[in-house]
């Protein structure tokens, strides 16, 4: 049975019954619990909220008959008799004291407690209420008080008390001078300012116009005679000249008028702005002051402006202005270099001096007709001067290539400028990175020394598509803003943005084009000249640095050329002329440069050919008859030997009107040397014929006579000279001589066909030997065909050996 669980003492006790009894007891705790919280409810409430709320209420209760106990108990003090007694008693002698006191005291005493609290209120009305009105009119009341107390009293408090009017007077203009200079002032402000000024200076209706404009005028000066104008200055300068034309037509004359016409109907003492100031206390004081101040009405002029004089003086105020504002803009746009920047100056200047614009029917002043005109010359002159600076850049580019090919070191290292079998296997380490960085560098012929060139072109070519690009979005820009037609209804523009900026695109973009073109003439002109003096010192030396050299500034013509500057779809200027006569003159000096060793190989090996004997490896002629298939080793080690001197320098340079140079030079120089050959051949057997002749008429001398009989006759019948050439030799050269001109062929020679002799104008080495050994040596019709189409055949199939030939 499980034990009683509410009579233990502690929780230990609990476990020491079996499981079973401890979850019969847990069971028994619960049930208890349950009833205590019924039964609590049952006594407080259905929640514990309703209690607290209920002791809340308690307690309020408790504190509100405290408060009332505590107001009768204070009642009941000040309401006893002795207390009313008292308070009659001093009521009674104070309206005895002061029926009694002179009412001139009375007056001087209100007239300088009023005064005294007149720098106070000024000061909160200028900082609290922001009135300057208000402002004014107080301080005139001051100074209608301070005149009339000084009259009465003299007390160094009177001087104090000027002293700090006079401060406050111009603490007062100043505060004007700031709301006139405002920006977003609205027209009711300007008249309350204009009407405060023109009562606290005693202004006229004219006084007070000519101080506004003058005013406006100074804080437009003051803007632009900073120490640094930039372009928002000037856009502030314009905001305020637009402001101030748009408040003098709609405040001067009339409303200017009517406002100063408005402060001499009615008494300053009865506005109630005045009386309603706390400050000065005037359901007190008032009463006791001076009839004649309580009545003074201000006196102001307002019939001495006239619509005609306004539009004289803003016209004369308003060419002052921009006059300044020109120069100022001239400052600001002189220190910005950037196309952008002027492009979007000159586009909202433009669009913020339409308001001045619109009213060039109303004003009659020069510098406001041609504003606009003026401002776009501003801006435009300095636009074509940082476009013009940015052309002239292209000279440093010509600086550093004559800086490079000045650069003559016998210890430069020389880079592989062309594909060689080490890319073919580059490893691709790190993503390729290293590869990507050789391809590059292969590609743009980096490791001739040109990598900081093409670099420094490839930005100079984007700066200037850039600036094409900002100069030709002025003419895509919107026209005058359509949001604003109906705050500007009285604007009417000479010439309407979208107008303005076809003009200035146009001649923008004609200027740009003729500059970029003047300087690619002059680069082209400087580089023309290095490439003389490069050519002239340098030509008769067997050194690679000319070769080099002129490498270089082919690939600096091709870089110039490939580059050119576009816009979008749009090439800027065309450059397919740049270097043309250069580089035909470099691929010239190339050609002999690069060929000179193989040709000097060529002629030593030529010249040991004997015309006169056997083809060494006639054998493996074929065909009936016999003809050879291919070319002689001396042909094959001499287009081999050409071949790796033009990879030597690169195979980049090697375009096709630089491969047909090469192409034409060689083949002279070839035709040249076999035509000493042959003519060195013969030369040697008409020796030879010579000699045999010498030496047989030396043995017929010591004959008898039969003998000189026989000599006779033999001599009528003489014998023909020997043929130095044979055919043989002959054969296998003309089948040397077609080979080299399919490998010679230029683009011009492929677009003919097959007939040699219609050709463009280039030696063909082929009919050449053929013309010139026709005499000698005849070759049939048909030989010939089946030897040039097996030369044909044999250079298709031997082409990718030498394909830095076969371009």
């Amino acid at each position: 049975m499980a034990a009683d669980a509410l009579k233990l003492e502690k929780w230990e006790d609990a476990f020491q019954h079996p499981v079973v009894s401890v979850r019969g007891m847990e069971k028994q705790l619960r049930v208890a619990l349950q009833e205590k919280k019924e039964g609590l409810r049952a006594l407080v409430g259905e929640s514990y909220r309703d209690l607290l709320k209920t002791a809340e209420r308690i307690i309020e209760m408790n504190d509100s008959i405290q408060r009332v106990e505590s107001h009768l108990s204070q009642a009941s003090k000040q309401c006893n008799y002795g207390s009313l007694q008292k308070k009659a008693a001093n009521a009674v002698a104070m309206k005895e004291n002061e029926d009694n006191k002179d009412r001139k005291n009375r007056v001087t005493a209100a007239e300088l407690a009023v005064l005294s609290n007149c720098p106070v209120a000024i000061s909160r009305t200028l900082t609290r209420d922001k009135s300057p009105l208000v402002a004014a009119k107080l301080y005139i009341l001051a100074r209608l008080l301070r005149r009339s107390v000084s009259e009465k009293i003299k007390s160094p408090f009177i001087i104090s008390l000027e002293r700090q009017l006079s401060n406050l007077r111009v603490t007062i203009l100043r505060d004007l001078e700031h709301e006139l200079c405002q920006l977003d002032a609205d027209s009711s402000k300007i008249l309350q300012c204009l009407g405060a000024y023109s009562l606290i200076t005693s202004s006229s209706a004219s006084d007070t116009f000519l101080y506004f404009q003058n005013l406006r005028l100074n804080a437009v000066i003051s803007l632009l005679r900073q120490d640094t104008v930039s372009a928002e200055t000037i856009l502030e300068a314009i905001r305020l000249v637009n402001e101030n034309l748009r408040l003098s037509t709609q405040l001067f004359p009339r409303r200017l008028s009517d406002t100063l016409t408005t402060l001499k109907i009615k008494p300053l003492f009865q506005e109630p702005a005045i009386s309603d100031i706390m400050e000065l206390n005037m359901a007190v004081h008032g009463n006791w002051i001076s009839e004649s101040i309580r009545k003074y009405t201000p006196w102001l002029k307002t019939d001495d402006l006239s619509n005609d004089s306004c539009k004289a003086e803003i016209s004369s105020k308003l060419g002052t202005t921009l006059r300044a504002i020109f120069d100022g803009l001239e400052k600001a746009v002189k220190v910005v270099n950037k196309v952008e920047s002027l492009v979007q100056i000159r586009h909202n200047i433009l669009t913020a001096s339409r308001g001045v614009m619109g009213r060039t029917s109303d004003l009659k002043s020069e510098d406001l007709n041609q504003s606009l005109s003026k401002i776009r010359e501003i801006v435009n002159t300095r636009i074509r001067e940082v476009l013009n600076g940015d052309i002239g850049a292209i000279g440093i580019l010509g600086s550093e290539l004559s800086t490079l090919l000045a650069d003559n070191r016998t210890a430069r290292k020389r880079e592989p400028v062309s594909w060689t079998n080490m890319l073919s296997s580059f490893e691709s380490a790190k993503g390729g990175r290293n590869l990507k960085a050789m391809v590059r560098a292969v590609n743009h012929s980096d490791q001739s020394g040109l990598r900081p060139i093409r670099l420094k072109h490839t930005k100079w070519v984007s700066n200037i598509t850039s600036n094409y690009g900002h100069i030709k979005k002025m003419a895509e820009e919107k026209d005058w803003d359509p949001d604003n037609d109906d705050e500007d209804d009285d604007v009417d523009a000479p010439e309407s943005l979208k107008e303005m900026n076809n003009k200035d695109t146009q001649s923008l973009l004609s200027t740009y084009s003729e500059g970029l073109l003047e300087g690619y003439r002059l680069l082209q002109t400087n580089l023309s000249t290095l490439v003389d003096g490069m050519r002239q010192g340098d030509e008769e030396t067997e050194s690679p640095q000319p070769i080099e050299n002129a490498c270089i500034a082919l690939r600096f013509i091709t870089l110039i050329r490939n580059t050119s500057p576009q816009h979008e779809t749009t090439t800027i200027i065309d450059l397919t002329w740049f270097g043309k006569d250069i580089t035909s003159r470099l691929y010239n000096f190339l050609a002999n440069g690069v060929a000179k060793k193989a040709l000097r190989g060529f002629g030593k090996d030529l010249s040991k050919r004997k015309w006169d004997s056997d083809v060494s490896f006639d054998t493996l002629w074929e065909g009936s008859p016999k003809l050879p298939i291919q070319p002689s080793p001396l042909v094959f080690k001499f287009l081999r030997a050409l071949v790796q001197s033009m990879n030597e320098i690169g195979s980049d340079v090697w375009s096709r009107d630089a491969a047909d140079t090469l192409k034409r030079s060689v083949a002279k120089s070839i035709w040249k040397e076999l035509e000493e050959s042959l003519a060195l051949a013969e030369k040697q057997a008409n020796k030879v014929s010579d000699l045999g002749t010498e030496t047989k008429e030396t043995v017929d001398d010591g004959e008898t006579k039969e003998g000189d009989a026989k000599g006779e006759k033999a001599a009528d019948t003489e014998q023909p000279p020997a043929n130095p050439l044979k055919r043989e030799q002959v054969l296998q050269t003309y089948f040397d001589a077609t080979y080299l001109d399919n490998a010679f062929r230029t683009v011009g020679g492929r677009d003919v066909g097959g007939d040699d002799k219609n050709r463009e104008s280039a030696t063909v080495l082929s009919w050449e030997f053929v013309e010139c050994t026709r005499e000698k040596v005849s070759i049939g019709t048909d030989e010939r065909e089946r030897m040039s189409r097996s030369a044909e055949d044999y250079w298709r199939r031997t082409s990718l050996l030498l394909g830095v030939l076969d371009i």
